[in-house]
């Protein structure tokens, strides 16, 4: 299978200072990157249907290859990958399959790419891997997924292979949802739109783990923060945690920043955008770029302003929409940020990838299962013992 990127040439952007340093501030990472090459790992093969950025692609990618296997590697978002990073793993001998600024088309045409590589192991970030890869025979012999977004689609299918549940350990609930994407999206807003926080009243919509971080951050930004969820033990909380609760009417009327954080498609639709003040900034921070009706919105006027931000008319109204309705902290083109915090979670995939490629115990049924928690433990200690070193 061919690669499909941007450029291969823009793989010299990765050079060994940047790989140096990116080594140093992932030492976890670094640490399984050493040790996955010592084991013998020809005949696997492992797709991968996720982000291609710096934070969980190098190096782990290469590491998988250097010990035999065979990856072929998918973009899982149309506007969320580092093409520098992409032409890397090309470099590396890796296939890849993505661009940032695909259409549709381009991601449904390397999904079907994907599916038809024979490939033993998945790792996927948002379910639709996973459910290429159902009617497949023989089936997968396991899977990681990564995202509420992915277990929301899988939960109620008849998985013929088991599919270890990432998200929901307490190291990525408790910290990568709960605190580091809140830490992401804020910079990425600001370096967007060249604006602050201070006084401006903000609707996060969805107040799971991502949704609190992100609401925590903007109220220490300096932002008048209002959540909208409907789950009312949620709203109880955010109420606890100096956010205002209200109803996602009064919020889209009131808010002038306005965040999908819900891991659900479709959650704004036609008639919230007709609700919504003039002149609200839209985006989205969940896994799915169809929280927000982009297709509706898009049969609309629209100017593009800048990069990043698109002014939509709505009637006799209009609204901002920001990075294409697409995540914004991955997708709007800021570089890295927090590629140290990312450091846990791209331990636990490339360490769960190589539990699998040992041989999954035949005890181990079918369908979503918890990821290892012996795996979890060792991260988190050897974590805890690092960070005692330095």
């Amino acid at each position: 299978m061919e690669s499909r990127i941007k450029d291969i040439n823009l793989a010299a952007q990765i050079d060994e200072g940047m790989l140096a340093w990116h080594r140093h501030i992932t030492p976890l990472t670094e640490h399984y990157a050493k040790l996955v090459p010592q084991r013998d790992y020809r005949g696997k093969k492992l797709a991968y249907w996720g982000h291609i950025t710096l934070q969980n692609a190098v190096p782990m990618f290469p590491a998988l290859k250097r010990a035999g296997a065979e990856v072929v590697v998918g973009a899982c978002n149309v506007d969320s990958t580092d093409d520098a990073v992409a032409a890397y793993l090309v470099s590396q001998g890796i296939t890849v399959l993505g661009w940032r600024g695909m259409s549709q088309t381009n991601y449904d045409e390397n999904m079907r790419l994907v599916r038809a590589f024979d490939a033993e192991y998945l790792c996927d970030m948002g379910g639709e891997l996973s459910m290429a890869y159902l009617d497949k025979t023989p089936p997968v012999k396991g899977a990681l997924e990564g995202t509420m977004s992915g277990l929301n689609t899988l939960r109620g299918q008849d998985i013929p292979f088991p599919v270890f549940d990432w998200n929901s350990i307490p190291l990525k609930d408790r910290l990568e949802n709960r605190f580091h994407v809140g830490d992401g999206v804020w910079p990425a807003f600001g370096q967007v739109t060249g604006l602050g926080l201070f006084g401006r009243r903000v609707l996060v919509i969805g107040y799971g783990p991502v949704g609190k971080g992100i609401a925590e951050r903007a109220r220490n930004l300096g932002a008048v923060v209002s959540v909208a969820d409907l789950d009312a033990v949620r709203l109880l909380e955010a109420r606890h945690h100096g956010c205002e609760a209200v109803t996602l009417e009064e919020g889209l009327a009131r808010c002038e920043i306005i965040v999908t954080a819900t891991g659900v498609e479709g959650t704004l639709r036609e008639a919230h955008f007709r609700q919504m003040r003039p002149g609200a900034m839209l985006f989205n921070a969940g896994h799915s770029n169809r929280e927000i009706d982009i297709d509706w919105l898009y049969q609309q006027p629209y100017q593009r302003l800048k990069a990043y931000i698109e002014r939509i008319e709505i009637g006799d109204s209009f609204l901002f929409l920001l990075a294409k309705g697409s995540l914004l902290n991955l997708a709007a083109g800021g570089g890295p940020h927090g590629v140290d915090m990312f450091d846990h979670y791209t331990a636990v995939m490339l360490l769960g990838v190589a539990w699998m490629f040992d041989g999954i115990p035949e005890t181990i049924s079918p369908g979503l299962q918890w990821f290892p928690a012996h795996l979890e433990r060792e991260i988190a200690e050897l974590s805890i013992e690092l960070q005692n070193i330095q």
